[in-house]
């Protein structure tokens, strides 16, 4: 437990960091690139066929040439050649257009570089990499990159830990086909440790050092790895009781936190009443469960299941005022009043307020009755 509270420490620690980390290695470049090409595309097209030259505007084989700069990833050279042609053609709409593009595909490329650039010794350990990959694949993993992306850019930590749940989910399933994207396997690594999750940053880490990491000259690659040996996560031995350490508290947090929900439902659902008796009546709480109802007061206890009750009458007296009558198959029958919870503590009906409605509504929602069409209420449909 001891190592428990260590790691967690560590991972407080360094959740900034890592997720600092997560944002350098996504690679906005090339789906800005995507997009980009796609907005150049829309921008160099016109209302006039494409072989009919509109006047103050540069010729299509021109524009061409930087939409094909831009798919190649070529920048700078793209705005070089649209900063020329905007002398000779000042107001054409499609290169202004295309300036602004390029200067925010530029700022994204200086502020998140590619994959080469951030982890230059981590090559994949096939000929297939993320720029090959076609189709629905290639959609998936722009999908898997988003999510990262958006993690690391939300400053709302239940939305950040249910997006990189989902990335963690979704890129176990696509490393299962492609486990050659180390990309994909750091962006892991960094996420189970925002996570707290040992063996899922165990085993991106065996892929990482697999691959040639250790030797890395990236230093964001070498402080992930760090990371991971300092929280002993490089040991399988150790990952695996600290994983097992994880979940125990995990399942202890959820158990409490059931416990806690039914608790807040419990007391959503138990009244002060007074109870039917004679002469006249007894004071308590009734507390309607899931499937049962009890009723505690100073004249004992009452218990009674949910599917024993054959109907619920509104009914009024001039002792307990209006309230329903509970019709049992056994024939018995008892009879509940909504009070304050000062009527309870001192046991006198003077301060009997609350209509039927009250315990009426909380049966309909605690047990789906429904009404008889008269006063009362029958149980639902089987």
């Amino acid at each position: 437990m001891n190592r428990v509270i260590r790691a967690r420490a560590a991972i407080g620690c360094t959740k900034y960091t890592i997720l600092g980390f997560l944002g350098s290695l996504i690679v906005l470049a090339s789906l800005h690139a995507q997009t980009a090409t796609k907005e150049l595309g829309n921008a160099n097209t016109t209302a006039a066929a494409p072989s009919t030259p509109v006047a103050g505007q540069a010729p299509e084989d021109v524009t061409k040439k930087i939409t094909d700069l831009v798919n190649a990833g070529r920048y700078a050279e793209a705005q070089a050649l649209t900063t020329g042609l905007l002398v000779a053609y000042p107001n054409d709409q499609r290169l202004i257009k295309t300036q602004v593009l390029l200067k925010q595909l530029l700022a994204s490329a200086a502020a998140a570089p590619s994959i080469a650039n951030s982890s230059p010794s981590v090559q994949p350990s096939s000929d297939t990499d993320a720029g090959q990959l076609t189709g629905a694949d290639k959609l998936d993993y722009n999908v898997l990159i988003e999510l990262a992306r958006q993690a690391q850019q939300t400053g709302d930590l239940p939305q950040q830990t249910e997006l990189l749940q989902q990335f963690m989910k979704q890129s176990s399933v696509f490393l299962q086909k492609y486990p050659e994207q180390m990309l994909l396997w750091q962006l892991r690594a960094a996420s189970a440790i925002s996570l707290n999750e040992p063996m899922a940053g165990y085993e991106a880490a065996q892929k990482l050092l697999a691959a040639g990491a250790i030797d890395s000259n990236d230093p964001k690659m070498l402080h992930l790895l760090a990371k991971l040996k300092l929280l002993e996560w490089l040991d399988r031995n150790k990952a695996d009781r600290l994983q097992m350490a994880v979940d125990k508290e995990k399942q202890q947090q959820a158990s409490a936190t059931e416990a806690a929900r039914l608790q807040a439902e419990r007391e959503k659902y138990t009244f002060p009443v007074m109870h039917g008796r004679f002469p006249c009546c007894g004071y308590g709480r009734l507390t309607l469960d899931q499937d049962d109802a009890t009723y505690r007061g100073n004249d004992g206890t009452v218990r009674f299941a949910k599917d024993d009750i054959v109907e619920i009458k509104t009914i009024c007296t001039s002792k307990m005022g209006c309230g329903l009558m509970f019709y049992l198959k056994q024939k018995a029958s008892h009879q509940f009043t909504a009070v304050t919870a000062q009527s309870v503590d001192d046991m006198h009906s003077r301060n009997v307020s609350y209509p039927p409605s009250v315990l009426s509504n909380a049966v309909i929602a605690r047990w789906k009755f429904v009404s008889d069409g008269k006063n009362g209420l029958k149980p639902p449909s089987p």
